[in-house]
């Protein structure tokens, strides 16, 4: 593997930043993602028959004891309660913003590398190519096979190692942005519930 690597050329350590770069955020955001998808109906009820007994602050500490995109927007609207429905409105869609940032962090990453990493490899075929070239021009032909291989191998390798690093960073991209998407919808779904619960709870006192 050693040895691939180091035929590959220089253009190999721009691709093993990438490669490595592309795991740690891989692995990262499935971490956190697959932790904030859990849906957060549990403590959603909790808190609505907290509010519901006039426990505003007991309430507010419940949401806040979880870090779920939900949570954070529950414990926005309450720490609101006593402005008007407009008020919590802007802070709840303030706090999902936020939220959706957070949820997205490290994707714009990998899709980077979906793009550069082909064009790394092709890089390094041009660079292998001018190799294989300078060769045959310096020995009027192919007296020396080895030394014509090294910048082909350059080429191959180079293009075969951006490709093997571009098509799974893609398909990962694909799956986590899917991820997010069915997070947000919850977060969207939940807003419309926040808000209509505040509501009536203090409707009720």
């Amino acid at each position: 593997m050693l040895d691939i690597f180091v035929k590959g050329g220089p253009v190999m350590y721009a691709l093993l930043a990438c490669s490595i770069v592309s795991v740690a955020v891989i692995i990262e955001r499935f971490w956190y993602l697959w932790r904030q998808r859990q849906p957060a109906d549990e403590l959603f009820e909790e808190v609505r028959e907290t509010l519901a007994e006039g426990k505003v602050l007991e309430a507010l500490q419940l949401a806040q004891q979880s870090d779920h995109p939900v949570a954070n927007m529950l414990a926005e609207a309450i720490a609101h309660y006593d402005e008007g429905q407009e008020a919590i409105k802007e802070s709840v869609e303030r706090v999902g913003q936020e939220q959706v940032a957070l949820l997205e962090r490290g994707l714009p990453a990998l899709d980077t590398i979906v793009t550069i990493a082909p064009l790394l490899g092709l890089l390094g075929t041009v660079t292998g190519i001018i190799k294989a070239f300078n060769v045959l021009g310096a020995l009027q032909g192919v007296d020396d096979p080895f030394a014509l291989s090294v910048g082909i191998a350059e080429a191959l390798i180079t293009t075969a190692t951006g490709l093997t690093i571009a098509i799974p960073t893609l398909v990962f991209h694909r799956f986590l942005s899917s991820m997010v998407d069915g997070i947000v919808a919850q977060m969207n779904e939940k807003a419309e519930e926040i808000l209509a619960m505040l509501a009536e709870a203090k409707g009720g006192k």
